[in-house]
């Protein structure tokens, strides 16, 4: 179930423009984060200083953008397009 309702998720992120997309992740972002602290083996994220956190944040997109296929107008292609 949880497998089908990722895909849908997906599918429905696909559709939205680069800018929607950012908004959305700009909802995740903190979310993400409360969950990445507590379950972080060295510590909570706030023992991050801005630049490592920018580090991370980066290379996890760089991984993100390694697994995607070439199709489409993903997030992480918004992402990237922002970056530059």
């Amino acid at each position: 179930m949880a497998g089908s309702t990722l895909d849908q998720v997906q599918r429905l992120v696909d559709q939205l423009t680069p800018l929607d997309q950012v908004r959305l992740l700009e909802y995740l972002a903190p979310r993400i984060g409360r969950v990445v602290a507590i379950r972080s083996p060295t510590g909570p994220a706030s023992t991050l200083n801005r630049a490592e956190a920018w580090e991370e944040f980066f290379r996890l997109g760089d991984a993100l953008a390694a697994r995607d296929p070439d199709v489409g107008n993903t997030l992480t292609e918004a992402v990237l397009a922002m970056r530059r």
